[in-house]
Order: structure tokens, then C-alpha cells, then sequence
């Protein structure tokens, strides 16, 4: 059961039992009203001090309960005319911020009653932009940036496929735009080619083209208009030493290669990956990579690596910071089988943890399966100090 909970404030609890205990306080100052008049009437020369007493002390809770209930009942008004005049449902077509929208639509506005946001009903759609959208549409808020205008698309749901910046985006997709108005990513309606500027490993800047498959969703970089972010490539690209293989995704970064599953055997650092191996780059250096399943083992920093084994370098070097290997495989280290989740210290390349692959004897103790090891653990399975 959780123990969380909502605090109030003592004078906001104790402003709503006078709201709750108004109609108890007006009924005893009617009363007392009616009871004075009374006794006035039957003998106008006899005092009710009791009555007057009793007025006192329950007129302060009516007045402030009733003081609090207007402030609360003014508010809930003023509360209920912002949502009429911000959030409503058309009951005809009308035209706002110059986008025409079908009756049944329900829109947003914002703060500057500009357009936020629109929902069509349902088989409904709009034109704008030179396409046509279905369902939720959300705008740019004209006051975010000096260059957003009223109307304009921030994220919609096509229609129907359209041409948006050259591309040939697939309907029924979302399309999301920077604020400037220029796409950020959609899903392609056919295999398309799209630039790319960047500087593949040992070479300078150049622009490529390169085909982006059909469904795929792909983005776009925010710096330089109409360039490729990354996408699933229709074929393999070609970065002289690096191929990068078709039906796996490619990403750009900073103008350079950040992520590529090889098509065939190439260097990464101080591993040669073969086909089918997945590299990350971090600022143009080697950073990740996990190799193909199912293909030989690769040799690197001491050890032979398995088939599927996901490794990490360290920042700036390329040294061994983690490991992961299939449970089912192991890396030998200081002539112990270790497996799963293994780490590494960038400084000396030493193992810091790891686990055991199989029971195993160290210092003269079984270690069971799954234990978790060192390299100092290590040292004294051969007899070292």
C-alpha cells in the first residue's frame, strides 16, 4: 500500500469547513432573527441578550464562510469562461488562425488565444501546408520563437501520402516539424534518397546520398535543412573502408558516422568486426559495437570474444570499459571463465567484475557458478600475490 498522500494547508482546510458549515450558520442566524423578532414583538421592552450573544459569536463564521464562497464561486466562473473560450467544439466549420477546420472539431487555444491544438472528428479532415491531416493536430506557439508564425503544423497525422520538403511522406503516419516549420521526421512513402554531410572515418566532409527504406520513419537534423538524422538504408552506403548494410538504420552526428551495422568485415579501433556487427561512434571515435550473431570470434585486448558479445570503450581510448556476453559463451581471463556483465579498468585493462561461467576452484575454494569475481580474486586462483 503506498503512504503517499496530499497535505493541505490548515487555513485551506479550515476555509472549507466554513464554505461546508455556511448553511448551518445561515440557518442559526435565521433563527436567531426569527426568535428576536418574536420576542420583540410579544413584549417590545424585554432584551434578549442571550439572542444578541449568540449572534455575535456565529455571525464572524457566516461572514467568512460566505466571503469565501463568493471568492470560490467568482472563481469557478472565471475558470468556466477561460474554458469556454479556450477549449470548445465547433458546431461548424469555421476558420482560425486562417485553418479551416470541419464542425465537430474540438480546439485548443492558447494563452494568446492562438492556435494550439485541434482534434477532427472522426473520418474528418483538413488541408494545410499542401497536405491533409486526420485526427489530433498540434501547432506552434506563435510567441516561442521569432520565427513561428499562427497556423503552423508542429505534429499531425497525414491523411494521405504528400511531398513535405521534397520528401515523400506516408499517410496515416505522424510528421512532427521544427519549429521553423521545416521536417523533422515522417515515414516514407517510398525508398528515398536523402543528403547527408559528414566525414566518414579518415576522410574529410562530404555530402552523400543515401537511400532510406520505404516505412522506415526517418529524421532529419536540425542544423542543416533537408539532411539526414538517420533512417534504415534501402541499400548499403559506401564510406571507402566502412560499408554500411542495407535493411539496418544509419545515424549522422555533429557531421560525422555514429551508428552502422557493417556489410562487410571492417577496422573498429583495435577490433576488425566482421559483417553483420553493429559500430557506435562517439564524436568520430569507436565507443560501442556488438558483433554479429553467429559469426567467428574476434580477438581483442587479450581475449576472444564471442559471437554476439557487446562491448564498450572507454572515453577517449580505445581500451575495454564493459563487456556483455551470452551467458551461454565466456571469455577466459587470467585462465577463469567469466561471462555475462563484465567491467574493466580503463587504466590498466584489468577485469574489476565479472562473473563465474562455471564452478570453479580459487585460493583453494569452490566458487559457485554466478559468483562474482576480480582480477585480484583472479590472482589468487593462479597463485599469485
Amino acid at each position: 500500500m503506498s503512504d503517499i498522500g496530499i497535505v493541505f494547508p490548515i487555513w485551506f482546510g479550515a476555509g472549507v469547513a466554513l464554505v461546508s458549515a455556511l448553511p448551518i450558520t445561515t440557518a442559526i442566524l435565521a433563527g436567531i432573527g426569527i426568535a428576536a423578532y418574536r420576542i420583540r414583538r410579544r413584549d417590545p421592552s424585554r432584551r434578549s441578550n442571550g439572542l444578541r450573544w449568540a449572534a455575535i459569536i456565529v455571525a464572524p463564521f457566516w461572514l467568512a464562510g460566505a466571503s469565501l464562497g463568493a471568492l470560490w464561486l467568482i472563481s469557478e466562473i472565471q475558470h468556466e469562461n477561460y474554458g469556454a473560450q479556450h477549449y470548445f467544439t465547433l458546431d461548424k466549420a469555421a476558420e482560425i488562425d486562417g485553418v479551416t477546420l470541419p464542425a465537430g472539431t474540438q480546439v485548443t487555444l492558447d494563452e494568446s488565444l492562438a492556435l494550439q491544438g485541434a482534434e477532427l472528428p472522426q473520418g474528418a479532415t483538413a488541408t494545410l501546408q499542401g497536405a491533409t491531416w486526420q485526427g489530433k493536430i498540434e501547432f506552434e506557439m506563435p510567441g516561442r520563437t521569432n520565427h513561428a508564425v499562427h497556423g503552423q503544423i508542429a505534429q499531425g497525422t497525414l491523411a494521405a501520402t504528400a511531398e513535405l520538403d521534397g520528401i515523400a511522406c506516408r499517410g496515416g503516419r505522424e510528421v512532427t516539424f521544427f519549429w521553423d516549420g521545416r521536417l523533422l521526421h515522417c515515414g516514407l512513402a517510398r525508398d528515398s534518397d536523402i543528403p547527408a554531410t559528414f566525414a566518414a572515418p579518415g576522410q574529410g566532409p562530404r555530402t552523400y546520398r543515401l537511400r532510406c527504406l520505404a516505412g522506415d520513419t526517418i529524421q532529419l537534423d536540425g542544423l542543416r535543412h533537408g539532411e539526414l538524422d538517420n533512417c534504415r538504408l534501402a541499400e548499403p552506403a559506401n564510406f571507402g573502408d566502412i560499408v554500411c548494410a542495407a535493411g539496418h538504420g544509419i545515424q549522422i552526428g555533429n557531421k560525422q558516422l555514429a551508428a552502422c551495422t557493417f556489410a562487410t568485415a571492417a577496422r573498429f579501433g583495435p577490433l576488425t568486426l566482421p559483417a553483420g556487427s553493429f559500430a557506435g561512434y562517439y564524436d568520430g571515435r569507436p565507443s560501442n559495437f556488438r558483433l554479429a550473431p553467429g559469426a567467428t570470434s574476434v580477438d581483442g585486448f587479450g581475449l576472444s570474444l564471442p559471437a554476439g558479445s557487446e562491448g564498450a570503450f572507454c572515453d577517449h581510448r580505445e581500451t575495454l570499459q564493459r563487456l556483455e556476453v551470452n551467458r551461454a559463451a565466456y571469455v577466459t581471463v587470467d585462465g577463469v571463465k567469466v561471462t555475462g556483465f563484465l567491467d574493466f579498468d580503463c587504466e590498466n585493462g584489468k577485469l574489476t567484475d565479472g562473473m563465474l561461467f562455471e564452478d570453479t576452484v580459487i585460493g583453494g575454494s569452490w566458487r559457485d557458478r554466478g559468483a562474482r569475481v576480480s582480477h585480484d580474486d583472479l590472482l589468487t586462483k593462479r597463485g599469485r600475490d
